[in-house]
């Protein structure tokens, strides 16, 4: 949409229906995440015998999909209509999810792994669908707000989410947790259905020559825009650390610090509470006072420094603390990313320079997932929690030196 003066507050883009019904549908849908990964990464974890390499390898496969479906997904998202799209992705993953409650039962570690990767493949549909619609809902002056209220999505699902999953799993077992984030993915695709009709901006026709077509027009468009360029590199080398703290956060709490499936919740729980108090702050006064830019650097800087300090924790309570800490940027981080991105691209090109983006961050993070599950064990899993802060201090002076 257009820019049509000074960007809104949060009440006044929620009074557009299609953008709140797509926003509860992921408030939803989120919070039945924080079920799905808990009870996958448990489930492996006791399948294995708390294995690193079998828990990472639960991230690698749902992350590996994600890069060659990132080139191609964007542009089919960008020529198919997008909220259809969606809609389909949430009922297919209602039947993946209920497949893993059999999975579980059944004993069978690799077919745990056979769900992950359809389940990437499908998000890997859903996430450029999804970021690319957000334009056409709201105008192009409240794409911050927008994006900072999809953020809070992901807050409400990391306050609410992995605390009531690590007390539901603890109670009923892990195939409860798979079976609530079915019911979450059902709901969310009711949601989509009543946003009502969006326009197709494409012609509707996928093919794989059209496909390839766009793919280069995408990533071209991508690496001479130097704003850009510049974001996806910096945010890269945030990834390079980010990935490894994805495969040893589980080992870490349950070996370092003895924790079962509620304690492990309620970590994530603080970081959601940290969040919460980083998207309120942005919404009263980030918005309308700083640079997307600068709230990302700035953003980096603290979570490189909570990364550090995790290493470092003496005891679970410490844990507990920098999580929090760690939650408050995120949102602030995670929306400007967006936003530098979405001002940048043209609303016909938003799914393949999404996808391209995507698939240069998430190549990044899925390379720090690798090296993590095969020498985490050698290096050590606090000293492995502290090399990655330091990653992300070079993605903060990266930064400070591109992204003006």
């Amino acid at each position: 949409m257009e820019n049509n003066g000074k960007p809104s507050g949060y009440r006044d883009v929620l009074r557009r229906a299609p953008f709140r019904r797509l926003w509860l549908g992921q408030v939803i849908s989120r919070f039945g995440d924080g079920f799905y990964w808990l009870a996958i990464m448990l489930g492996v974890s006791q399948l294995t015998g708390g294995s690193i390499r079998a828990i990472g390898l639960v991230s690698i496969l749902f992350l590996l999909p994600q890069i060659p479906i990132g080139l191609l997904g964007g542009p089919m998202v960008d020529r198919l209509n997008r909220r259809q799209v969606m809609l389909v992705s949430d009922v297919v993953r209602v039947f993946t999810t209920l497949a893993c409650v059999l999975a579980y039962l059944q004993g069978s570690v690799l077919l745990l792994y056979a769900m992950a990767l359809i389940q990437s493949v499908i998000s890997g549909l859903f996430v450029p669908a999804k970021n690319a619609i957000i334009p056409q809902l709201v105008e192009e002056r409240d794409l911050l707000v927008a994006n900072t209220l999809d953020m809070t999505t992901q807050v409400a699902a990391m306050i609410f989410g992995p605390a009531l999953a690590g007390i539901t799993i603890e109670r009923w077992g892990i195939p409860a947790g798979f079976v609530v984030d079915a019911l979450t993915f059902l709901l969310s695709a009711l949601f989509i259905w009543r946003m009502g009709a969006v326009p197709t901006l494409g012609d509707g026709r996928v093919s794989f020559a059209a496909a390839w077509q766009d793919l280069v027009e995408g990533v071209r468009f991508a690496v001479f825009t130097p704003k850009i360029r510049h974001v996806t590199l910096v945010v890269s080398v945030l990834f390079l650390g980010l990935g490894a703290v994805n495969v040893i956060w589980l080992p870490y709490l349950q070996r370092i610090f003895h924790v079962g499936p509620q304690k492990v919740g309620l970590v994530d729980a603080f970081q959601g509470l940290g969040m919460l108090l980083g998207t309120a702050a942005m919404g009263h006064a980030w918005v309308r006072t700083r640079s997307p830019e600068m709230l990302l650097v700035g953003g980096l800087f603290i979570v490189s420094n909570m990364f550090i300090a995790l290493g470092l924790a003496p005891a679970y309570e410490f844990i507990l603390v920098a999580t929090f800490i760690l939650g408050i940027p995120v949102p602030a981080a995670q929306a400007s990313f967006s936003t530098i991105v979405q001002r940048a691209t043209p609303p016909e090109l938003m799914g393949r320079v999404g996808g391209s983006v995507g698939t240069v961050t998430g190549g990044a993070m899925l390379l720090s997932m690798a090296l993590a599950a095969t020498w985490a064990d050698q290096i050590g899993l606090r000293e492995t929690y502290m090399l990655c802060g330091g990653l992300g201090l070079a993605a903060v002076g990266l930064g400070l030196a591109t992204l003006r």
